[in-house]
């Protein structure tokens, strides 16, 4: 991974050809098709709940480069233009010494020239700048890189595959990145290229995902473009998509050991194979061709064409498409690419990510249509991709600067750590040799391409700064241009084997399960697909999984619409069936990872780990807690669960408090039900030593299977609760009374020296003892309410002082173990008596806004994602900022240029 500058090509980049606004009448449109929905979401700020997702601060390989590096080699992301020029750098993402070391091809430019066509402006050094590395933390990586903008956690289906994107309306230099969540949870950030400006809105490649659950973006840099957009396709599945794989033949890799034939071996291998003959052609002269593209070739045989499936046959709305496709003389040169995102699809997801890709460029970027000529799946099958004739050389846009004159061929997938499977390399040389040699172009010959010279076959990262189409394949091209020569030369493939009819399927489990169950499901909508060690296969009405642990399980009516997106990935398969006769008519069923609970008025929701385990300590739905009301809610080592009789909420380093179900969580009281001892919700154990372990982990890293439901209710919540405090005081005051009493009793013991003293004091001790208690307060004065604050506010200054230098550990909370900077605040006040939410967020919320100008020490200083404590010095605040600044005392000028409020919470 590399940061992108906007002069970067990527496998995706293009200038667009056809600019005419015309769109293809509706006859012309083929077979019946789906139409892919496409979710926009603004991608232009840092999402709060974004940013609490786990892992969403964790470096990259990109932000790795950024802080291992120093200031003279820092990526350009983060310099001015002017520091740029001053150190000469060439634009990052060029292909050098830090990539494998595969040396590129030879490439002569038969005049000076720079990308753009001019020879650059001199300019004189400056001195570089040196970047600005302040900000909020929460919105830096783990690394100190600035996290510009990060999306929310966003929901794709799970059971087919999908296209995700980036759009914007400027030119800016910042890095984007994605990850995607599956059953084993979160990916590495990975970078998603940005795409040269071409015709319609500059933005990223298309990103396929497949097999995953959600997916989530960020831009790291300064600032995200204006108006950026982050779009999720959904191209749907369509009937005939599993038709058209199994009429699309995968193209058949070259005869074993097969040599170069003469002419006459040629002629006659024409009658055993048809299609896949060599013919002879007759020599192209060496003269430059009309247009952009010349080449130098020698005699070459004529290569059949392979099978390549249609744009009708994988469901290309022709709609989308705009103006007509332009043509060159001739194809001088193949770039072979490869796409970005899952190498995991299936080959019945290929033409919906074709469609999926189709939408991106046209409805999402505004693109004319799709860029690539032919891509290729792993498989080994073609596929027409822009629209014009595969027979011809139609003009893509698959690479700025080199489109007229080249042949675009695309393998779907990321290939730079391991190369494609051979299958899909023998359809890339087949396609090559086949639309190289209808040129009478060698595969040895050298072409100028955009005022280059260029070898007749080259990968994406040779004309522009690249990694496309990744290290792994472009190893292979060495020995991939031996087999196009062979190929051009009459060692023609062999002829796809005829499929002998294979015997119907056996059935699996789930369709042994589901006969007899056709009323309750439905018809089935999807094959078989994995999840969780099993796998799972979707009905018109619900679902039925398998395992071998579990068996066959059927899930229907409202536990099944509420199993999906992050609610399935963390209860996996169910290890029953639905089973009723709870209270109130309610039912259940449990998963590998938890429970499903359902009433008439909770409806169905989820339950798993810690909050569980709570809620079964106290009956589960026959205890006053009830029917859960939601699913968990867990950001930032905090989470949350709202009941019909509570509202549980467990925090990092605090275990569960149970609260009242209505209203700010501040104004609830501690569960007074007997709890367990050292269990989560025990108040004599120590903070943090329930099952979540000693102030780390999290609600779902419960191991422990939670119980069944049981009918029998836990025992009831005491009735006398103000019993006990009353006894936790009185003992301070039961001693001062004793004490007086003592003193009394000796001054009366004196007393006895004289009766009439005696006497005397007997009737005036009453008054006297009297007095003392009633004038406690000139014994000790009463303080106002100012003093009040004010030690208030020196507390809070001494503890936030006193732990100066604690690591800085994102999601912590303990000083043991490192906190950032919501887990520092609360810490710090709640060992003042004052107790705050988990998140930043929450914590502005539970204060009060105030001027500036009002602010004390001990007040809280917020800016979204970040928030320190106000000092007793002017302009400074404490804080826990980051693994480079911990916990500290630093100035927080850099947040009020960001908008910071006050907030008051003493």
């Amino acid at each position: 991974m590399r940061f992108a500058l906007p002069i970067v090509a990527s496998c995706a980049s293009a200038v667009m050809v056809s600019t005419l606004g015309l769109t293809v009448p509706a006859a012309a449109a083929g077979s019946a098709t789906v139409t892919p929905t496409i979710d926009e979401h603004a991608l232009t700020e840092v999402s709060e709940d974004g940013l609490d997702a786990p892992g969403a601060r964790e470096s990259s390989l990109v932000t790795t480069q950024v802080s291992n590096s120093s200031t003279t080699n820092l990526p350009n992301l983060l310099r001015s233009p002017s520091a740029v020029n001053a150190l000469g750098m060439a634009p990052l993402g060029t292909f050098g010494s830090g990539s494998t070391a595969i040396s590129p091809v030879s490439l002569q430019e038969s005049q000076p020239r720079t990308p753009s066509g001019s020879a650059p402006a001199e300019t004189s050094p400056e001195p570089a700048e040196t970047p600005d590395m302040s900000g909020g933390v929460r919105e830096k990586t783990e690394d100190g890189v600035n996290i510009a903008a990060i999306s929310d956690v966003l929901e794709v289906p799970e059971s087919r595959s999908s296209v995700v994107g980036v759009t914007y309306d400027t030119e800016t230099e910042v890095t984007v990145e994605v990850r995607i969540r599956t059953g084993e949870g979160w990916s590495a950030w990975d970078e998603l290229e940005e795409d040269v400006v071409g015709e319609g809105t500059p933005g990223t490649e298309p990103f396929v995902v497949s097999g995953a659950s959600e997916v989530q973006m960020r831009v790291l840099g300064d600032a995200a473009p204006e108006d950026a957009r982050l779009l999720v396709i959904d191209p749907k599945h369509s009937a005939a998509d599993q038709q058209a794989v199994e009429q699309n033949a995968p193209v058949a890799a070259p005869a074993p050991g097969a040599e170069a034939p003469g002419e006459a071996a040629a002629e006659g291998a024409a009658a055993g194979a048809e299609g896949y003959a060599a013919q002879p052609a007759a020599a192209v002269p060496a003269t430059a061709a009309p247009g952009s593209a010349t080449a130098q070739t020698v005699a070459v045989k004529k290569v059949s064409k392979p099978k390549i499936g249609s744009r009708k046959s994988w469901g290309a709305n022709e709609r989308l498409r705009k103006g007509k496709a332009s043509y060159a003389p001739k194809v001088r040169a193949a770039v072979v690419h490869h796409t970005a995102g899952s190498n995991s699809y299936s080959a019945g997801d290929v033409p919906g990510i074709l469609r999926g890709i189709y939408s991106f460029h046209t409805k999402g970027r505004g693109w004319s249509d799709v860029g690539y000529n032919v891509l290729v799946d792993k498989y080994g099958r073609l596929w027409e991709g822009r629209a014009g004739g595969v027979d011809r050389a139609v003009i893509g846009a698959h690479v700025a600067g080199y489109n007229t004159g080249t042949f675009g061929i695309s393998v779907m997938g990321s290939y730079g750590r391991s190369a494609p499977p051979q299958a899909a390399i023998d359809a890339v040389n087949h396609a090559i040799a086949w639309k190289l040699s209808a040129s009478g172009v060698s595969v040895k010959d050298r072409a100028t391409v955009g005022g280059r010279s260029i070898p007749a076959v080259v990968g994406h990262r040779d004309l522009g700064s690249t990694s496309c189409p990744g290290a792994a394949f472009y190893s292979k091209f060495g020995s991939m241009r031996k087999d196009i020569e062979k190929l051009q030369q009459g060692g023609a493939p062999a002829a796809p084997e005829k499929e002998t009819p294979k015997p119907a399927p056996k059935k699996t489990a789930i369709d042994t399960h589901y006969e007899g169950k056709e009323k309750v499901l439905g018809k089935p909508t999807s094959k078989e697909w994995d999840l969780a060690g099993g796998k799972v296969k979707n009905f018109e009405r619900g679902y039925i999984t398998w395992s071998k642990a579990t068996g066959p399980q059927v899930i229907s009516g409202a536990i099944a619409t509420a199993w999906n997106g992050a609610t399935r990935t963390k209860l996996g398969l169910p290890v029953t069936g639905e089973q009723g006769g709870l209270k109130s008519g309610g039912a259940y069923q449990k998963f590998q990872g938890g429970s499903m609970h359902w009433s008439s008025k909770s409806g169905a929701q989820p339950t798993w780990g810690i909050l569980q385990g709570y809620w079964a300590s106290k009956g589960y739905e026959n205890g006053h807690i009830g029917y859960p009301k939601s699913a968990p809610q867990c950001t930032d080592g905090r989470c949350e669960q709202l009941y019909e009789g509570a509202r549980l909420v467990w925090a990092e380093g605090y275990g569960v408090t149970e609260f009242s179900p209505r209203g700010d969580i501040s104004a609830g009281a501690r569960d007074l039900n007997a709890s367990r001892p050292g269990s989560a919700d025990d108040e004599s154990a120590e903070p943090g030593s329930g099952p979540a372990g000693p102030g780390e982990g999290s609600a779902d890293q419960e191991t422990e299977q939670s119980p069944a439901p049981t009918q029998t209710p836990a025992p009831a919540p005491s009735e006398e609760p103000r019993q006990e405090t009353p006894r936790a005081e009185e003992p301070k005051q039961d001693e001062s009374e004793k004490d007086e009493s003592k003193k009394d009793e000796s001054e009366k013991d004196e007393s006895k020296k004289d009766e009439s003293e005696k006497d005397e004091s007997k009737k005036d001790e009453p008054e006297k003892d009297e007095s003392k208690k009633g004038e406690p307060k000139e014994e000790k004065p009463k303080k106002s309410a100012e003093q009040i604050e004010k030690e208030k506010r020196d507390a809070v200054i001494a503890t936030a002082k006193k732990h100066l230098g604690v690591k800085y550990r994102w999601g912590g909370t303990s000083p043991r173990s490192g906190w950032d900077c919501s887990g520092y605040v609360q810490y710090v006040y709640a060992q003042n008596g004052i107790k705050l939410p988990r998140s930043s967020g929450a914590q502005k919320a539970a204060g009060e806004v105030i001027p500036a100008s009002q602010a004390k020490p001990g007040d809280l200083i917020w800016i979204p994602g970040h928030l320190g404590i106000v000092s007793e010095t002017e302009g400074q605040m404490y804080d826990a900022g980051s693994t480079r600044t911990n916990t500290s005392k630093r100035s927080y000028d850099w947040m009020l240029k960001r908008g910071a409020v006050f907030v008051r919470v003493i």
